[in-house]
């Protein structure tokens, strides 16, 4: 890089930013990622001027960490990603109406109506922006979808800090990072945006939240546990099929398949924390996590099966008749 036009005329951030890039890298188109980044951002507004940043910055980011289009692990996010943003927007949509769950079961006088607008605008604040960013993603617009899906891991985290955090809560600003990070680091190129994969994201969302929302409604007094506290185990059942289809069906992907689990994972984590603070229960949080589990496993364990016939299947033809 010329330090003589980039390293001394140009903004702090931008050097900052440029910085983020492998040294080979830098040393190579430095000057050339400053003039385009400098007549890109010219008489923009302030929006504009950010969003040019974040695109500098995760660049840079996919360079470094090798989560290119050609690299593996962008293979893997580009997997990661959508199932993530999926299943966190239909959680926010089951978690919309626990209040009105709640007061259909449980009739109790009003706490106050100021008390009753917090809650709205807290629930909204936390599920708004991801319904809006799964909303962009069937409709392809995947650039879009991941900056809301970030605004939604940002207002999530604040919400839950407005709410506190105890021992069990701990681990959802961390899920919330790790989905984050899945949806803004996934290359948006190699993005399932096909009618398919769109299809698939909203099904997905929905079925995480129309069951729960109806259990919720008519089944919560039959149930042994609230629907919440299995949510997870439900969220394992629901992208079981898609890992099967990335493993044993027509786009099998073992990539692709790794990316499914990877995308599951965020919803682990408030048990791995739980786990942190709580260890005289570690084996019964252990157990949980392997029931959260045991229905990936069981696709892996399908995948193989099948794909140990096809190969049987496939000798026998081969064989002499």
């Amino acid at each position: 890089m010329n330090h003589a036009t980039t390293g001394h005329t140009a903004p702090r951030a931008i050097r900052l930013l440029i910085g983020l890039y492998p040294a080979p890298y830098r040393g190579a188109h430095g000057d050339d990622i400053h003039a385009t980044f400098t007549e890109a951002t010219q008489d923009r507004t302030r929006g504009a001027l950010l969003r040019e940043y974040r695109d500098l910055a995760t660049h840079a980011l996919r360079l470094r960490l090798r989560i290119g289009p050609t690299d593996p692990a962008g293979r893997v996010l580009a997997q990661a990603a959508p199932v993530a943003l999926a299943l966190a927007a239909g959680c926010a949509l089951y978690l919309l109406l626990p209040n009105l769950a709640y007061r259909t079961q449980n009739p109790q006088p009003s706490p106050g109506p100021r008390h009753a607008m917090a809650i709205t605008v807290l629930q909204l604040a936390r599920a708004a922006p991801w319904l809006l960013a799964l909303g962009l993603a069937v409709t392809g617009r995947w650039r879009a979808a991941r900056v809301t899906g970030v605004a939604a891991v940002l207002l999530g985290g604040g919400v839950q800090a407005l709410i506190g955090l105890d021992r069990y809560s701990a681990g959802q600003p961390a899920a919330l990072a790790l989905i984050g990070a899945l949806v803004l680091l996934a290359p948006a190129a190699l993005v399932d945006v096909t009618r398919r994969g769109r299809w698939e994201m909203a099904a997905l969302a929905l079925a995480v939240a129309l069951p729960g929302i109806a259990a919720d409604l008519y089944l919560a007094q039959y149930l042994p546990l609230p629907v919440l506290a299995v949510l997870p185990i439900w969220l394992g059942i629901l992208t079981a099929p898609v890992l099967l289809d990335r493993l044993a069906g027509r786009r099998r992907d073992p990539l692709r398949a790794a990316g499914v689990v990877l995308g599951t994972l965020p919803w682990l984590m408030p048990m791995t924390t739980a786990a942190a603070f709580d260890l005289p229960r570690l084996h019964l949080l252990l157990e949980y996590a392997g029931a959260c589990a045991a229905p990936l496993g069981v696709a892996l364990a399908v995948a193989g099966a099948l794909q140990l016939a096809r190969r049987v299947r496939a000798d026998d033809r081969s064989g002499p008749a």
